[in-house]
């Protein structure tokens, strides 16, 4: 089963290590990549869905797109791009690509935007695909590590950025 990664002994580390250092080895550099994001001028959000309640805002930030774009972007391109080509080496690339260039043209707020959710966006896409060689639902391992992003950046605009 891990023959395909006997050449990097790192991903083989992933595979097998326990749960929550699986999630906080990819949660942690989407972190940063999120934190380039207060460098930058802020982006323009219009469009984007917002209601009169903090709960309901927050409940749709930290639970339901997250599920929503780990099943869409995360599940559904790299489930079809990898039962298309066959080849593990080439769809691997391929699929990782597809699916952040997706989850990157899903978040038009700017172009810097683009570019760093398009690197968050292979943080989950090699989450999903290692998740699929471990025990637990690659799904559900997406839908963490993207909750807990969604969730930090949620409490860092309520509480510390204030424009």
């Amino acid at each position: 089963m891990y023959k395909r990664f006997k050449l990097f002994p790192s991903v083989n580390y992933l595979i097998k290590t326990p749960t929550y250092k699986f999630i906080l080895v990819f949660f942690f550099p989407s972190v940063l990549l999120g934190a380039i994001t207060t460098f930058l001028p802020e982006p323009d959000m219009t469009g984007s869905f917002e209601t009169d309640s903090i709960v309901l805002d927050l409940l749709i930030e930290v639970m339901v797109a997250p599920l929503f774009e780990t099943l869409l972007f995360q599940s559904l391109i790299i489930e079809i791009i990898c039962k298309i080509i066959k080849r593990p080496r080439k769809n691997i690339c391929i699929a990782v690509i597809a699916s952040s260039l997706a989850f990157a043209l899903n978040h038009t707020y700017s172009i810097s935007y683009v570019i760093i959710t398009f690197f968050i966006g292979i943080i989950f896409a090699l989450t999903y695909y290692l998740g699929r060689y471990r025990k637990e639902s690659a799904i559900l391992l997406v839908f963490i590590i993207h909750a807990m992003y969604n969730l930090s950046s949620s409490l860092y605009n309520m509480f510390i950025y204030q424009p």
